[in-house]
């Protein structure tokens, strides 16, 4: 080296030296990161002394880094699972306790400042606080050593979690009303927070009839699948007198985004077959929990052994997902009961008309104050921003999302009693009977509860706290004199809406409509999915003469796309041979629909099309409509608001999916667009668009499902990190599935966890996660185990072999 300085001019050898020391100081940063980095992986094996167990408690790893965690109390247990839960996802929980409260703007600046704002109203904070002193005292106790645990567990870390080191923030301790924050923010994934559908029908309700907004909005569709089978009537189609597009001038509007709102996968499956169609007599059950991907994944897997709290000889041994944050087992099997989720879709959320003079709104016991507060915001290298806010007895203030009026919005999760932690007491429950009462009795955004026992016993109910209704349809406002009587009270377990071993030995939920008759009535509608994805699971229940986890597997990953068969066949219908005469491009559309799978494989072109088709003609149709009814009010959206809405608000319905299939059914003039001679018209149009989108008809070969539905499950900080930050996310592969079958899976949501077991031979039990059990891109554990998810293989519902293992000692 010294040589080849010798032979360089002074600046020649002034640059050397300079690049040397830049190389110098990079290889220290590197080494110093990687380091860092390293120092913040949890523990895995050896002893380690805490001060907040009564007795050592082991955590035993597998090749997953699924933890066994065996204590000699279950609040020992939960200390070790706090303990775990910080040290390998404690930036999952910090995002998920600020989501709730809106404190986001704290750690990562005035980007999340609205998102603060918005949030503020709910006052989730002081509702946790509430809640938290509401525990009974077993459940107290075991709050306050989760907590305890996850602030020793991150303690304990050699660093602070690699996110804080990218924000540069310190991490702030955890605190027992932050388990019930994070409840809170799934309460706003899982429930309509913001009303959409109340709002969406209360401003039509000043243009149109009932008559016209149900059809619009429909609660019966073709492919009802309700436990108890019933027959609720299709609305009528109006006539010409009470719509009639074609009376309108062709209207061109502001605002247009060009998408259509996708219709989200949040909800979920289960399922559960009695011991009728078992060799071993005892149920099985499924459960497929469909939530927006991140990584780390929404759920920490987990296995609690523990002595049985009645009887010291017996043990608890449960094994499910945990959610971080809480310290409780979600969904799993004990060896008695095994239980699972999807959401109810009620009515949780109502709007209450207010009539407001100023500061002063009615009651039914005459005026009352409104309530007002402010709220300060901590951002993140900007000083502090306060908002105000007014509350009614009711619930917040907030404006119609279409500005023109006010009103008081009433959710459950604002009510301190209906949030807790009684799906503790699950783990000990030995019959479905007895899951089902605790279920009801539970805190948590209400759920379609479905349970199996051992003994071959299946039943449904709501888990969850249930207000009582009035007969009144509260999808839309309820009117200020009837709101205290609407929810007066919390219904009682025994007039909670329940399905025990029905005659068909099978139980099927998948978010769209599961209640009859009077069942119905007190679920009310919040917004059903559409019921292709039910029926689908439903009729292949029905396919069954014997049951066991392969079988259960197959309809889980039940790809075959019978929806979306409907799309193809009218495109078929449409692209007659004098449509497709002297048209390469409409012949070769043709050509690929007649070669498709009938599935939403990830190769097929047929089945792109079909959906590219249904987004695009179900777009134009709801564009249209909402410009007419907007022609009726004489109204434009507010600036605030056109963004989110355009003239794609009404997809903010309920069920557009049979309201459009009924006018493409019945083909009414006087609903269509006067741009359009005829409906055949508005669908060949929509067949060019999609040809010209994909990129024209020499694209369409490599338009396969796979290139649009391509996973997209990203760290929240993986974008702001250059170049290397894509190595935090998941692997990008293309998936199978969609929105209308039982594999509902789409690009960044979908199958969050899969659960197959029968309890009592959990060993056979069958499990999916996409992405693995750490939050660390160091550990092991970050990704394993999501080409299982990918693929559709097999992974071990129980824990495997040791391989680590770790003692939590008392100091």
């Amino acid at each position: 080296m010294s040589l080849f300085l010798k032979t360089r001019s002074p600046k020649q050898r002034w640059l050397v030296r300079v690049l040397l020391l830049v190389l110098a100081l990079l290889l220290i940063l590197v080494l110093w990161s990687v380091n860092t980095l390293r120092s913040s992986l949890p523990v895995l094996d050896g002893d380690v002394w805490v001060q907040g167990v009564d007795d050592p408690v082991i955590v035993e790893r597998d090749y997953y880094g699924v933890p066994t965690i065996t204590g000699n109390n279950r609040t020992d247990v939960a200390f070790a699972t706090g303990y775990l839960h910080a040290q390998e996802r404690f930036f999952q929980m910090d995002l998920g306790r600020r989501n709730s409260d809106g404190e986001l703007s704290e750690l990562v600046g005035s980007i999340a400042l609205e998102h603060d704002k918005k949030q503020r109203k709910h006052r989730f904070r002081l509702v946790a606080q509430q809640a938290a002193q509401l525990l009974s005292e077993k459940h107290q106790n075991i709050l306050n050593a989760y907590t305890r645990g996850v602030n020793a567990g991150l303690t304990d870390l050699g660093s602070k979690p690699f996110e804080y080191w990218l924000l540069n923030v310190k991490p702030q301790p955890w605190l027992n009303e932050d388990t019930f924050l994070t409840v809170f923010s799934m309460y706003l994934d899982l429930n309509d927070g913001d009303a959409h559908l109340d709002n969406t029908k209360g401003y039509l309700e000043q243009v149109a009839s009932r008559e016209v907004i149900e059809f619009l909005s429909p609660l019966p569709t073709r492919w009802d699948s309700p436990l108890v089978e019933d027959n609720l009537l299709a609305p009528a189609l109006p006539a010409s007198d009470q719509v009639n597009l074609r009376s309108k001038p062709l209207m061109t509007y502001k605002h247009l985004t060009g998408e259509r709102f996708e219709d989200a996968v949040l909800g979920s499956n289960n399922w559960a077959v009695s011991g009728a169609l078992t060799s071993h007599g005892g149920a099985l059950v499924e459960n497929d929990m469909h939530l927006n991907h991140r990584v780390p994944n929404v759920w920490y897997r987990a296995q609690f052994r523990y002595p049985h709290p009645e009887d010291s000889l017996k043990e608890v041994k449960i094994t499910g997902v945990s959610l971080p944050g809480t310290p409780i087992i979600v969904v799993g099997s004990n060896g008695s009961v095994a239980w699972s989720f999807t959401n109810s879709y009620g009515d949780w959320v109502d709007l209450i008309s207010l009539d407001m003079e100023g500061n002063v709104y009615q009651t039914p016991e005459g005026n009352e104050s409104l309530y007002q507060w402010s709220e300060t915001i901590a951002v993140k290298g900007q000083k502090p921003v306060t908002v105000d806010y007014q509350a009614t007895r009711w619930g917040p203030v907030v404006e119609s999302l279409f500005g023109n009026t006010s009103y008081a919005l009433r959710w459950t999760a604002h009510n301190p009693n209906a949030t807790n932690l009684n799906l503790i007491e699950l783990e000990s429950a030995t019959t479905v009977e007895q899951a089902m009462t605790i279920a009801n009795a539970s805190g948590i955004p209400p759920q379609n509860f479905t349970a199996g026992d051992s003994k071959g016993n299946i039943g449904w109910t709501i888990a969850g706290r249930m207000p009582s209704k009035l007969e009144l349809d509260s999808t839309y406002p309820v009117p200020w004199a009837q709101a205290d009587a609407q929810w007066s009270r919390w219904l009682t377990p025994e007039e909670y809406p329940a399905v025990m071993n029905p005659e068909s030995n099978r139980i099927w939920t998948a978010n769209a409509r599961v209640a009859s008759g009077e069942n119905l009535k007190k679920l009310g509608n919040g917004g059903y999915a559409p019921g292709p994805r039910q029926l689908q699971i439903r009729n292949a229940l029905m396919g069954l003469d014997q049951a066991n986890e392969a079988a259960m597997m197959t309809i889980a990953l039940d790809h075959r796309a019978i929806y979306m068969s409907e799309w193809r066949n009218l495109a078929m219908k449409t692209l007659t041979e004098s449509a497709r005469a002297g048209n390469r491009s409409r012949q070769s559309f043709y050509q690929y629909l007649s070669e498709w799978s009938g599935k939403a494989g990830v190769d097929d072109v047929g089945y792109r099309l079909a959906r590219e088709l249904n987004d695009s003609v179900m777009l134009k149709i709801q564009q249209s409509l909402g410009r007419y009814f907007y022609s009726l009010s004489g109204q434009t959206l507010p600036e605030s608001t056109a963004s989110d809405y355009d003239d794609g608000w009404m997809q903010k319905l309920n069920h557009d999916e049979e309201m459009i299939w009924r006018l493409l059914d019945e083909r009414p003039l006087h609903w269509l667009s006067p741009k359009y001679e005829s409906w055949d018209d508005l669908l060949l149009e929509s067949i060019d668009d999609v040809i010209r989108d994909l990129g024209g008809e020499t694209a369409l070969a490599r338009a396969t499902w796979g290139q649009r539905n391509t996973a997209k499950i990203n760290h929240p900080l993986s974008s702001a990190i250059p170049v290397i930050g894509q190595w935090l996310n998941m692997p990008a592969v293309p998936l199978t599935g969609d929105l209308w079958m039982p594999k509902a899976q789409q690009l960044s949501s979908g199958v969050s966890e899969r659960i197959i077991v029968a309890p009592g031979r959990e060993e056979d039990g069958i499990f999916h996660m996409p992405g693995g059990q750490s939050g660390h891109p160091l550990s092991p554990f970050y990704n394993r185990g999501y080409m299982d998810w990918v693929k559709g293989d097999k992974t071990p519902f129980l824990p495997q072999k040791t391989l680590h293992t770790l003692t939590l000692q008392p100091r």
